[in-house]
């Protein structure tokens, strides 16, 4: 019988609540920043919100979480047992710790890949995977050696949040799950549609950040059909695969896109948006180029289009236009070949 009375706030019980929300805020600020040029207006990825990330295939989605997720971890206090989760469905964690140890060690990912780690690599490599060791981002997933993916249904998903907190004693700060449309479902098959089992999923996923309290980014595909219906095809919140209650659930949403990637209908240096204002600068397609939209935010405004560059080989996000001038930087530093 589920408690009614529980359900049911009256006034001073509302004044009270919200002051003691205003006054957790103060004492233990609670959003996180995403540590990526031109996003420091997104606000919602603080305890027991859900935040989306849309984007086409190989659009830079996985990317982004991998790069939030990291630069999220910085901001947290792994002393007192704080930690972030990543949990893939897709992606072995040999693959995500690569991304780590290219950013930290400025060798690109394609030579880690490659074992390529010739001269003074070996010492860079070995230095970055001390800091990745230190760095206190937990991944669930598959190893290489695991023979097979697991294949995670959201009650995997529980148990393992239930293991961390009260086995392992940690504080789960954020989660990302990547990716919606990889989440196994059998758990949700008394659902017949399709649509409603995603919705179930969504359902948990929301029920799992006010349970443990984590900023909870959940990935998504966007529907190729309303991709390519359209020549300006940064995603919408409306295009999320398979459910409309992705929209309704996340309390938070950011899109991206590579324009260059959508080569059938914008060419390399076509102008994508004008000079605005005299501070302005106007966006050329670029094979560095990613814009990322946030496109829902609760008590703060949205939709804001940010421009940004991205250097995929080192997992790196930086202010638009400066891509080249990070590489060069980065060269010089490490005593890498250009």
């Amino acid at each position: 019988m589920r408690d009614i009375d529980g359900l049911i706030f009256d006034p001073p019980q509302i004044s009270t609540a919200t002051v003691r929300s205003v006054e957790n805020s103060q004492n233990d600020p609670t959003s996180l920043d995403l540590g990526i040029p031109e996003l420091s207006e997104f606000v919602m990825a603080r305890k027991d919100k859900v935040i989306g990330v849309l984007g086409d295939t190989s659009h830079g989605k996985t990317s982004l979480m991998t790069a939030i997720a990291r630069n999220m971890a910085t901001q947290i206090n792994a002393d007192a047992g704080e930690i972030g989760v990543y949990i893939t469905w897709e992606d072995n964690i040999e693959d995500f710790g690569l991304s780590d140890l290219a950013n930290f060690s400025k060798i690109p990912i394609a030579s880690l890949y490659h074992g390529d780690i010739k001269g003074n690599r070996f010492e860079r490599m070995m230095k970055a995977s001390v800091e990745r060791a230190k760095t206190p981002l937990w991944l669930v997933g598959h190893s290489e050696a695991s023979g097979a993916r697991p294949r995670m249904t959201m009650a995997d998903v529980w148990e393992v949040c239930d293991n961390l907190v009260n086995k392992q004693k940690r504080k789960i700060r954020f989660i990302m799950c990547d990716y919606l449309q990889r989440i196994n479902r059998q758990d949700m098959r008394t659902e017949g549609e399709t649509r409603m089992q995603y919705s179930g999923v969504m359902d948990s996923l929301k029920d799992l950040a006010l349970a443990y309290h984590p900023a909870l980014f959940i990935g998504s595909q966007v529907s190729r059909s309303k991709v390519e219906s359209t020549k300006w095809r940064q995603p919408q919140i409306h295009w999320a695969m398979e459910t409309s209650n992705f929209e309704h659930t996340c309390d938070g949403a950011i899109s991206t896109w590579l324009p260059y990637k959508s080569n059938d209908v914008w060419a390399d240096g076509e102008c994508l948006q004008e000079k605005q204002g005299t501070n302005g600068t106007a966006i050329f397609v670029s094979k560095d180029l990613m814009l990322v939209s946030i496109l829902k935010q609760k008590k703060a405004k949205a939709p804001i289009l940010k421009a940004v560059d991205f250097l995929p080989e080192y997992n790196m996000f930086v202010p638009y236009g400066r891509a080249e001038a990070e590489r060069n930087i980065i060269m010089n530093t490490s005593g890498e070949m250009a």
